[in-house]
């Protein structure tokens, strides 16, 4: 008879999320892992299959918690340029007020796609699929704002672009200098 857990899975989940953010994938050991989650290394395979399930269940987790929520502004009114300046005002706000060694982890996406990218093809698909949802968000907004008539429809897609690499640039320069993080995003 299969015995059952004793801890929570999700709050498991997140402190490992908590060290993958700060260390990394491959800086990451089993021994971190254990230690910030309580288990122990069988608990761990038992639960996760491996230490790339963890991190896959921790992006996941991130994505709920960390960018869902950022997000929330582009599902507010009428889609325009008033939700792209509000995503970059509250992207600013939080790199002014977090502590800086919270915004020196910049983003786990952002860090994934740095160290795991080029060599690794689930984590690269993992960074396409949240740059793919940023980049769905950003062009209703523009789009929006093209049919208000504030901008030439002509343009929407490169600024889209334009617009999502300034997002990626501000989450890198967050992990070297939050203060310059938060004039760029407020820019």
């Amino acid at each position: 008879m299969a015995r059952t857990r004793a801890f929570d899975e999700t709050e498991a989940v997140r402190a490992a999320l908590g060290v993958f953010w700060s260390r990394g994938y491959e800086a990451t050991s089993l021994s971190e892992l254990e230690s910030a989650t309580g288990l122990n290394r069988s608990s761990l395979y038992q639960t996760f299959d491996s230490k790339r399930g963890l991190f896959a269940r921790a992006i996941t987790l991130y994505l709920q918690e960390v960018i869902a929520p950022r997000l929330g502004v582009f599902a507010k009114d009428v889609p325009g340029l008033k939700q792209v300046t509000e995503y970059f005002e509250s992207l600013a706000a939080t790199m002014a007020t977090a502590p800086p060694a919270l915004t020196r982890r910049g983003c786990l996406l952002v860090n994934t796609a740095t160290e795991l990218g080029p060599h690794d093809a689930e984590a690269k698909q993992a960074v396409e699929d949240y740059r793919a949802l940023l980049r769905g968000h950003l062009t209703r907004a523009l789009e929006g704002a093209a049919r208000a008539g504030v901008l030439p429809r002509k343009t929407v897609a490169r600024r889209v672009e334009l617009l999502l690499g300034a997002v990626i640039g501000v989450l890198v320069t967050a992990r070297v200098d939050p203060a310059a993080a938060a004039k760029l995003a407020q820019a």
